[in-house]
């Protein structure tokens, strides 16, 4: 083999290695800016086969979907001065490569600025809510007032905001126990109030009660007087009516009864004068 072909040979694995070096691939996930030496010369959006110099410019991927960050929490003042915590993320894309890169070189440079500018704005559109406002139903209105002020700062470097969500608004823990104390403060007095109104309605129940238990016995004993006076009044016509119609049968009746309240126990012992009427109807009845 000659030193022609063996250049031959040579020169064309310089070339093919030239040539594929010149070719990157952009995926449809992703978009590209080349760069020669530190400064961008292309940008490429559109996925495919795409050439540059090799050994001069750099092929820099960037990703065209839709990314995610997590803001970390932060303490914003509402405009009652009610302090609160802010848990939020957001969801963005890269909408100007170019901005994108000339604003941030990398990933992570261009998260911190977007949460910086989304920390500046939830605390801006924040400061001018009442913390009731923030905590209820308002809450997806503040939430597109935040897309939106953060889109205009987040456009500057190359980023579009899609979707901004508040995860979580509470008190700090200092404010939570705090107003927890106060909670429990309250409910114990709210407590004791009912309990003492409680007792006011058991003494008052207590005391109907017995007035009205008073007036049903006092109204009982009224009806057992007058049905007892009526049982006395109807027993004196019926002694007078059978005293009338035979006076003997009835002193006699009478002394029967007499000798039954005298002598109804077995231990009684009676003791009687000689001259008693009582005696005498003992001797009369012994005739």
């Amino acid at each position: 083999m000659n030193a022609k072909v063996i250049s031959g040979i040579v020169v064309l694995f310089i070339g093919l290695f030239v040539f594929f070096s010149s070719m990157f691939i952009v995926s449809e996930r992703e978009q590209a800016i080349v760069v020669q030496f530190g400064e961008p010369k292309d940008v490429i959006r559109e996925p495919g086969l795409h050439f540059k110099i090799p050994g001069l410019q750099q092929v820099i991927y960037l990703d065209k979907r839709i990314l995610s960050l997590d803001i970390r929490p932060q303490e914003v003042l509402a405009s009652d001065q009610r302090r609160i915590l802010v848990d939020s993320f957001a969801r963005y894309r890269i909408s100007d490569p170019l901005k994108r890169f000339q604003a941030a070189r990398d990933e992570r440079t261009a998260a911190r600025l977007l949460e910086d500018a989304m920390e500046s704005t939830v605390r801006q559109v924040l400061a001018n809510e009442v913390m009731g406002s923030i905590v209820s139903g308002e809450r997806a209105a503040l939430m597109r007032k935040i897309s939106e002020l953060t889109n205009q700062r987040a456009a500057s470097f190359g980023l579009e905001v899609v979707d901004v969500r508040l995860k979580r608004v509470d008190l700090p823990q200092q404010n939570s126990e705090a107003i927890f104390a106060r909670m429990e403060t309250e409910r114990q007095r709210e407590a004791e109030e009912k309990r003492a109104s409680g007792r006011r309605d058991a003494v008052k129940i207590k005391a109907e009660a017995d007035r009205r238990v008073a007036e049903l016995v006092a109204d009982a004993e009224r009806q057992s007087q007058t049905i007892r006076g009526e049982a006395d009044g109807q027993a004196v016509k019926i002694f007078a009516d059978a005293y009338g119609k035979d006076k003997d049968f009835f002193e006699f009746y009478r002394t029967m009864q007499a000798y039954r309240k005298s002598l109804g126990k077995d231990d009684t012992t009676l003791v009687l004068s000689p001259d008693s009427e009582f005696f005498k109807l003992f001797v009369d009845d012994g005739k």
